[in-house]
């Protein structure tokens, strides 16, 4: 596994350099910290617009999300739903991280939603395309397999439309 820091080892454009996977990790710390307190705005903050998301519900679906406005919404959303199940926190159980390019990497992660006594809600999967555009990592593009699970996980707790 590769990850990244901020040397500049032989790299004439400067930026990040993959040696490990601090950097990724703590990028993801800051995106997971971001959905803990709920901060729409710093999640949307993390990604590169526009972004591509790819997810499979009932059938594999894709989108361009061009502007901060419309992320802004869709993830306004995310986290109605996540607070009507009682999400508080999410866990990283297991995280994979391929080196591209010396900017451009995927990292591929298990995560797992836990309400506030720590309980498990639901484990879900992610790759997250990263890049340096210039100001540290964000998110280019995402596919998951989260919205079957967030939409059992919703019925479960009796808010399913």
């Amino acid at each position: 596994m590769a990850g990244f820091d901020r040397s500049d080892r032989g790299n004439a454009g400067g930026g990040i350099q993959m040696s490990g996977n601090a950097e990724v990790e703590a990028f993801l710390d800051r995106y997971r910290a971001a959905f803990e307190t709920f901060d729409a705005s710093a999640i949307v903050d993390r990604f590169e617009l526009p972004c591509q998301v790819t997810g499979d519900a009932d059938e594999v679906g894709s989108t361009v999300v061009a502007t901060r406005e419309s992320w802004l919404r869709q993830v306004e959303q995310l986290l109605a739903a996540y607070r009507a199940i009682g999400v508080r926190s999410a866990a990283i159980l297991d995280l994979q991280v391929s080196e591209l390019t010396p900017r451009l990497a995927v990292a591929a992660v298990e995560w797992r939603l836990v309400d506030q006594t720590r309980r498990p809600i639901y484990d879900f999967k992610a790759a997250y395309t990263l890049g340096d555009f210039g100001a540290g990592l964000r998110i280019a593009a995402i596919a998951h397999n989260e919205t079957p699970r967030l939409r059992a996980a919703m019925a479960r707790a009796g808010g399913a439309k």
